[in-house]
């Protein structure tokens, strides 16, 4: 190897050895490689050579060029990883990750389902997807009823071939969770006291109070010698678990096919105190949710005799009693996804 090329590649390897910090490699990288370099200058005077020398010392050159990059990219590699090492110090608390939370609907709804359970309730479960039969017509509601035309339900079609064309097999997203009450007691006996929450659907405008799908939670509760009176202190005593002891409540009478006589219960306006306000539309009570005897075809439809034993049910607008307790003005920021909405709860 020519001489010069020798030393030059000697004395850069051992520089580059030596090097501690990555700028140091690129003051190397400059000095022995730059455009000013004696290596860059030795290259201009090749053409000089004869042509055989020239090829020579030009394979020369291109080798020590090579071994050098090669010399200071491996270093370079070694002392960053040896200077990030270095600067851990294990002694620092780590960065504190942030974490997820409960959807404020899933925070209410968990807080009423803890207060039913505190009274004796259990909790069941059922489908979303709903046959006709449980939905209506075990309800007191036929295909003929003219109730039906207070639930705007969705439809859905069956991946099986249906085998009848009752009206009672015709499948639906369910628009009430008050089918899972009659699944439930088809297979149990009283006494019977249980909460269904869940998902329903309806096909409607949506709006700042309205949306089409929301979460309910029915109760159910039969045994003998149910009276209204039960009815009352038990939706009385939630209220007050949610929105405090100082809560009034009034019922109404209401229809509904399934219950009989059917309530509607009022609380007093929380946020005006009952003196009247643009929420309450200064009546100064608020309309919190809908209940009643159970019906005697129900019952039946259940298998249990309504001679022996009574029962009350109920329906909570969990969204609804979500947005008053955390006051939200409009039931599509909580379905919006948007965090900085979710972040808030």
């Amino acid at each position: 190897m020519n001489e010069f090329l020798q030393h030059i590649q000697h004395q850069a390897l051992s520089e580059v050895g030596q090097s501690s910090s990555v700028e140091k490699l690129e003051e190397l990288s400059v000095r022995y490689l730059g455009r000013k370099s004696k290596f860059t200058a030795f290259l201009r005077e090749l053409k000089n050579l004869p042509v055989d020398q020239r090829r020579q010392v030009g394979r020369e050159a291109n080798d020590v060029r090579r071994a050098i990059e090669h010399a200071i990219a491996s270093r370079r590699s070694v002392v960053a990883r040896k200077n990030t090492v270095q600067s851990i110090d294990a002694t620092v608390p780590g960065t504190t990750l942030s974490s997820g939370h409960y959807h404020p609907i899933s925070q209410f709804l968990r807080k009423v389902v803890s207060i039913f359970q505190s009274m004796g309730f259990e909790t069941v479960d059922g489908p979303e997807v709903e046959s006709a039969k449980y939905n209506f017509d075990l309800l007191n509601i036929p295909a003929d009823h003219p109730a039906r035309d207070l639930w705007d339900t969705y439809y859905v079609t069956s991946p099986k071939k249906q085998t009848s064309s009752s009206a009672g097999d015709q499948l639906l997203l369910r628009t009430h969770t008050s089918p899972v009450q009659v699944r439930t007691m088809l297979e149990r006996r009283p006494p019977v006291r249980i909460i269904v929450p869940g998902r329903v659907f309806r096909h409607e405008a949506t709006d700042a109070s309205h949306e089409c799908t929301f979460y309910q939670c029915e109760g159910l509760v039969i045994d003998k010698g149910i009276r209204v009176t039960d009815l009352i202190g038990t939706l009385k005593a939630f209220l007050q678990s949610v929105y405090g002891e100082q809560v009034r409540i009034r019922v109404r009478p209401e229809y509904y096919p399934f219950v009989e006589p059917g309530l509607d219960v009022d609380m007093s306006c929380i946020l005006c105190g009952g003196k009247g306000c643009s929420v309450c539309k200064q009546r100064g009570w608020l309309e919190m949710l809908g209940s009643g005897m159970v019906h005697p075809v129900v019952l039946k439809n259940m298998r249990i005799d309504p001679a022996v034993y009574s029962g009350f049910a109920f329906g909570l607008g969990i969204d609804r009693l979500m947005m008053l307790y955390y006051g939200i003005p409009d039931i599509r920021l909580a379905y919006s996804g948007d965090l900085r909405f979710l972040s808030q709860f």
